[in-house]
């Protein structure tokens, strides 16, 4: 795997959080941002556009690699709209196939989770092998000359990145690990392959999924949103932020240094990732994945958010925290501790998004003026754009104006 030269990236980062805290203005050159629409967040055919050509056409977390600790270990998944199977080979190839038996369409298996030697439909019996070759047909006499070898599970995109598994319905789509882009190698030291799930929490919230996700893109709102809970950890002023291609994204935010030394002064039974460059302690370094999944690191480990939707105006947010395995009774309660220290602070974020989501519905807000702080959330809009293509109405498009400042490739790269 790709992994980054831990310093020297931490060096350029440290860089650019003293010019954040320098400077009195926007830098020079860099665009004031075109106003967004609000009609992006409300009109039911920029959802249904979202729904055929982003959720479908593009990578998705769909798990991790010890989900499927063996052959037939399989999971359902439905959050792009479609019915979706993954299962492990006899031959340990992790594969995905849509859920639908090449008969009437019925599903090869019903369970969220298990295991089995075959995939059978309850429908009719049509019988499938983990590798989605239909291996048994009842009654096949009464079929004529069908062609079963036409007739296997049809299969989609399935790839993983250091132990999280992604989905894609889109054959054309580029690979993974392409699609990644820098994004990759500066996630390497996190050493995710060894590292285990420690609870999930999961809330509907009544607001666009854009609405939810644009919460999670800046630090503009910390001190008014969360006063006694992140503004006591983080100083938003000096927030260093990358923008990646394909609408991914980087916010490394500072800690207060009575924070920092607060932190090292109380004892944790959570053991740390290992080889992490100082500067995950001395900072909070936020990532966003195109299009649905942000994520705080942190030195013991860190949330996984992943934002569903489920109609143009709900939203169902699933967190998942992962760090190293929990070897001892003490760690364990030390994982439940911090699942129960977060939760407060999701709850603030959700306590404004249902009323964000009546107001812009209401028509007093026309469009979103963002600011340099913000531009995370345009960055995220004009990708959206770019996915669903030239069918967007013009009253609802934003105009791409970022991509000079992206950053194409991961720097500093180690091998």
């Amino acid at each position: 795997m790709t992994r980054i030269d831990q310093k020297t990236w931490a060096d350029r980062i440290r860089a650019r959080i003293d010019f954040e805290f320098a400077r009195d203005a926007p830098p020079e050159g860099f665009p004031s941002l075109p106003l967004v629409p609000t009609g992006r967040y409300t009109d039911p055919d920029f959802y249904a556009l979202e729904r055929s050509r982003l959720w479908k056409r593009t990578w998705l977390l769909a798990g991790r690699e010890e989900d499927f600790a063996g052959p037939g270990h399989f999971r359902t998944f439905d959050r792009s709209g479609s019915p979706l199977l993954l299962v492990r080979g006899e031959d340990d190839v992790l594969r995905a196939f849509y859920n639908t038996c090449q008969h009437r369409g019925a599903p090869v298996v019903r369970e969220a989770c298990g295991a089995a030697k075959r995939l059978r439909c309850q429908y009719h019996s049509w019988t499938y092998g983990l590798d989605g070759r239909l291996l048994h047909v009842p009654d096949r006499r009464d079929f004529g000359e069908l062609d079963t070898s036409r007739r296997a599970l049809a299969p989609v995109r399935c790839e993983t990145y250091d132990g999280w598994v992604f989905v894609n319905e889109a054959a054309s789509a580029p690979s993974l690990r392409d699609w990644l882009g820098p994004v990759a190698a500066e996630w390497s030291p996190l050493r995710g392959a060894g590292l285990r799930a420690h609870g999930t929490r999961r809330k509907r919230v009544p607001a666009n999924w854009k609405i939810v996700a644009d919460a999670f893109l800046e630090t503009y709102h910390v001190r008014t949103i969360h006063p006694h809970s992140v503004s006591k950890l983080l100083d938003h002023r000096g927030a260093a932020m990358g923008l990646f291609p394909n609408g991914h994204s980087r916010m490394v935010t500072p800690k207060w240094p009575e924070a920092i030394e607060r932190q090292r002064s109380l004892p944790s039974p959570l053991p740390e990732i290992p080889g992490l460059d100082p500067l995950f302690a001395e900072t909070n370094p936020a990532y966003s994945l195109f299009p649905n999944l942000i994520t705080p690191l942190d030195t013991v480990g860190f949330p996984f958010i992943l934002f569903w939707p489920v109609d143009v105006a709900t939203t169902d947010v699933e967190w998942t925290f992962y760090g190293p395995p929990a070897e001892t009774s003490a760690q364990e309660r030390g994982w439940q501790t911090l699942l129960a220290l977060f939760d407060p602070v999701m709850e603030e974020d959700f306590a404004n998004l249902g009323p964000m989501q009546e107001s812009v519905a209401s028509g007093a807000l026309e469009s979103i003026p963002l600011n340099y702080q913000e531009r995370r959330i345009y960055h995220l809009h004009e990708e959206i754009d770019r996915r669903l293509g030239p069918d967007v109405p013009e009253a609802l498009r934003v105009e791409p104006v970022l991509e000079p400042f992206w950053e194409t490739e991961s720097a500093d790269i180690a091998g």
